[in-house]
């Protein structure tokens, strides 16, 4: 089992290596919805369970300004809807390289 994520940036990381890029573009266009029993089953059991609550609740300070002690599957949640914004930030700049908007 890799290592458990101790912020977003690791987290982004992981996720980035685990999945492929159908799997990114998939929750880019669709959301994290349908991923509550998949992934983010997986998440609750490798990253969130095997920690404690104060483990988790730094993790949690990674995303968010005003911390507090969610359920693991809200918990799961705010690190895929976290995730999903990162994947559109990252597909945003590629364009921009690509096609600055000052030629669009």
């Amino acid at each position: 089992m890799e290592r458990i994520p101790k912020t977003n940036k690791e987290c982004y990381a992981l996720l980035d290596k685990m999945l492929s890029e159908e799997d990114k573009q998939v929750i880019i266009e669709k959301g994290i919805e349908e991923l509550h029993f998949t992934l983010g089953l997986w998440i609750r059991n490798n990253w969130l369970y095997p920690q404690s609550q104060e483990e988790t609740e730094e993790l949690l300070k990674s995303f968010s300004k005003e911390p507090q002690f969610y359920h693991p599957d809200d918990c799961s949640s705010i690190i895929l809807n976290a995730y999903r914004k990162h994947l559109k930030r990252k597909t945003q700049r590629c364009r921009a390289k690509v096609c600055p908007a000052s030629l669009v």
